[in-house]
């Protein structure tokens, strides 16, 4: 006789199905974390400056064709040193040549150019001798002071290799091309244990890719476990004050650390290290995945108070608020996602893994948690009957707003018009360093370069050979050296090299050194046999990266102080219109480039990229209201309460001067898409009211008490969260925080405060019953 199959409906009927369901959850729930969790051991940490540059941009694929032909401007480490007797002390300069050939010694490192080993072809009676820039050998004061007046106008030394005081050096490391990070490791590793095995370790000073990448890295490791113990802390806190028992507090504190295990472990599946932006993803996922728990367990415990049994209560609970939690879980995915949007890679990267965090916390809230209060003996009476006070309390708060319904539209709408003003006075800008505080230690390293030289941040200028012309020609070589004249004289920019600076120094050194021969030859004959002797033989490598004539293009580079993508984009335009007004007929075209104009022209497009995110989440968190309520006016009504903060947010940045940049301009899509919670909560359950067969002002006041203490107590734990991050010693990270906290918290007031006055102001019709 064949076994009979038992249909499903029937086993869900069972007494202990509930608990059967339970235990599976669980043991799948268990096998999946055992698996992140080994996955997470292998998660790693980096920073690729190259991710911040604009993808498939014009102007990133020129940067690529113009680092092949002439190579990175990035790839150097530079050696610092503080010399208080001054450098042009034979014994000063003989100590710093017996470091020369430790610091060759270093790993990866290929070249390095030091002021004690620089010598120069003088030309002399037909021949030519090698004469030491510094002659410190012989141990002549004299000689030295002499060179030292020789060398104090020659712009390819001082402000680069030596400081226009006379009392710091620079020793600059050229290391392997495009070095991998390991390769940075090992070569920032190597350099720092160098400068501390020193007598003085407080002289030197690093400055470098490869130092940043590492520091920056150690300093996201660190960051990583400080804010994730922050933000356990915080929630534990919070939780304890909230719902005064361990129940309140375990349950909630497991389900988002395994939220955030999840999505760290799928991050490393996928082949993701965590970068200086993924850097809050752990405590987003924590503050933001406690949302769903609090409202199920508030919803929960409401329905214990009430006399229902545990599962019967559980059951209500998720039934009640299944809808809303699934709604504002898709509302803050969407604004994760409106990240997407942006050309930068890693905030797209922040906006994929964070929407993933969100999907993770949603799913384990209504399946871990269940389980756990399935399986778990009842919570005792006081862990649910503490609360009771939040009644009154709100019932009060209703009361004091309805009441004062003008003053708050007033004070309301001043503060709009004041906000709106602050807004016209936001700009984008960002710097190198935007990301460390002033005292950060990198920073200062970095500070003493700005101080001592002509800085850190790279100057690029491409300069391409219109057709018909050649990179030797005399014509373009006076064009690039009027070029590299103005950019010094009026633009400010050290350390100014190119191939016409080049020749000039060659023909200077060729007639003794003479200062009237700082030029480029005048006869063609003696120009051309310059051409040929810089171009071929051992001196064509050194002019390799600054002309290619196949690629139709040379090159002019210099340093600057970090002073900002709004100061830099001035000099580059005032260049642009200085060239076109002096050459109208020039044989070349100017064209910016190099790593840090494409961080200014990624950062450029910032604002653009922000707005086009809020309306794609104006656009689906409409659609989404939409569909709910059926009703235009209601999208309306949800829509300002969460618009309002980001405007009072923007005018509050405008007039403390907080610029737009990458870390503060994700911020608007991140906040709203998380803010617009409080109002999905209220707004589903003024419509079960509403269907329940109450009318609008009753359904008002019994949504606002009822919902009142999930919305308060959600948002000051996401506040709370987010406001941790403002400990960081990354200013991107500080901004993320406090700006991300402070939203929440004028959202959460909008909703209290406006939301019921909008409603009362504008009724919506009578729902249809639901399904």
């Amino acid at each position: 006789m064949p076994m009979k199959v038992p249909r499903w409906s029937s086993l869900l009927n069972r007494p202990d199905a509930p608990k059967a369901w339970a235990r599976w959850t669980l043991v799948a729930i268990g096998c999946a974390s055992v698996f992140f969790a080994f996955r997470l051991q292998q998660l790693r940490f980096d920073y690729d400056f190259e991710q911040f540059f604009p993808q498939g941009d014009d102007e990133t694929a020129f940067y690529r064709q113009f680092r092949d032909a002439f190579g990175s401007d990035n790839d150097f480490l530079l050696l610092g040193i503080d010399v208080p007797d001054g450098i042009y002390q034979p014994e000063s300069l003989a100590a710093i040549d017996r470091w020369v050939a430790e610091w060759e010694a270093l790993p990866h490192v290929t070249e390095v150019v030091s002021p004690t080993r620089i010598r120069e072809p003088i030309g002399a009676g037909g021949s030519v001798f090698m004469r030491p820039l510094l002659r410190w050998e012989d141990g002549s004061r004299a000689d030295l002071l002499r060179d030292s007046a020789r060398v104090s106008h020659r712009s390819e030394y001082i402000g680069t290799l030596l400081s226009p005081d006379g009392r710091a050096l620079c020793i600059v490391l050229q290391h392997d091309q495009a070095l991998s990070k390991s390769g940075c490791d090992s070569l920032a590793a190597a350099a720092h244990a160098w400068v501390a095995s020193q007598a003085q370790p407080d002289r030197f000073h690093l400055a470098g890719r490869s130092v940043a990448q590492a520091y920056y890295i150690q300093l996201m490791e660190r960051e990583v476990v400080t804010f994730v113990g922050i933000a356990v802390f915080l929630i534990v806190l919070f939780l304890w004050l909230s719902f005064r028992s361990w129940w309140g507090v375990v349950v909630p504190l497991v389900v988002v650390l395994l939220s955030g295990l999840w999505t760290l472990g799928i991050m490393q599946l996928t082949g993701k290290s965590i970068d200086v932006m993924t850097i809050v993803l752990p405590t987003t996922i924590f503050v933001v995945g406690m949302s769903d728990v609090v409202h199920i367990l508030s919803r929960y415990f409401d329905e214990l108070r009430s006399g229902k049994e545990t599962w019967h209560a559980l059951r209500t609970a998720c039934k009640e608020v299944g809808l809303a939690t699934f709604l504002t879980s898709l509302t803050t995915a969407i604004g994760f996602l409106t990240l997407l949007t942006s050309s930068i890679v890693p905030i797209r990267d922040f906006g994929i893994y964070a929407t993933v965090g969100v999907l993770v916390s949603y799913l384990l809230a209504f399946t871990l948690l269940p389980s756990v209060l399935i399986l778990s003996p009842p919570p005792p009476p006081s862990a649910y009957q503490t609360a009771t006070h939040w009644g009154p309390a709100l019932e009060r708060l209703y009361r004091y707003i309805v009441g004062n319904r003008k003053p708050i539209a007033w004070i309301s709408s001043c503060l709009v018009l004041a906000a709106i003003a602050g807004i016209t006075r936001l700009e984008v800008n960002n710097r190198l360093l935007e990301d460390l505080s002033e005292e950060d230690p990198l920073r200062e390293a970095f500070g003493f370069f700005e101080n001592h030289f002509a800085g850190v941040r790279p100057f690029e200028l491409a300069v391409e050979v219109k057709a018909g012309h050649a990179a030797w020609d005399r014509d373009v070589q006076q064009a690039v050296a009027d070029v590299s004249a103005h950019m010094e004289d009026v633009l400010g920019v050290g350390s100014v090299v190119s191939s016409a600076r080049l020749m000039m120094t060659a023909n200077r050194l060729i007639h003794g050194d003479s200062p009237l021969h700082d030029r480029l030859p005048e006869d063609p004959n003696e120009y051309n046999r310059l051409v040929r002797r810089l171009t071929t033989g051992r001196s064509a490598s050194l002019m390799k990266p600054w002309a290619s004539d196949s690629a139709g293009m040379l090159r002019i580079s210099g340093k600057t102080e970090d002073l900002g993508a709004v100061v830099m984009r001035d000099k580059v335009e005032g260049l642009q219109r200085w060239f076109a007004a002096s050459h109208p007929d020039a044989p070349v075209r100017l064209r910016a480039t190099g790593t840090a104009h494409l961080v200014d022209v990624n950062n450029s497009y910032l604002a653009g990229d922000m707005v086009g995110g809020l309306l794609l989440s104006f656009a689906a968190i409409s659609l989404i209201m939409g569909l709910l309520f059926r009703s235009l006016r209601m999208v309306l009504i949800s829509l300002i309460p969460n618009i309002i903060p980001l405007i009072l947010l923007g005018g509050l940045m405008g007039f403390v001067g907080i610029e737009l940049k990458v870390s503060t301009a994700i911020v608007f899509t991140i906040a709203f898409g998380i803010a617009v919670d409080d109002t999905i909560h209220m707004l589903t359950h003024f419509r079960r009211e509403q269907s329940a067969g109450w009318a609008v002002e009753p359904a008002i006041r019994r949504t606002f008490i009822s919902t009142g203490k999930a919305v308060i107590l959600t948002s000051v734990i996401l506040a709370g969260g987010f406001v941790s991050l403002a400990g960081s010693q990354f200013m991107g990270t500080f901004y993320i925080g406090s700006l991300i906290g402070l939203t929440l918290v004028l959202a959460v007031v909008a909703d209290l405060f406006l939301l019921p006055l909008l409603l009362l102001r504008w009724p919506p019709g009578k729902l249809r019953q639901s399904s």
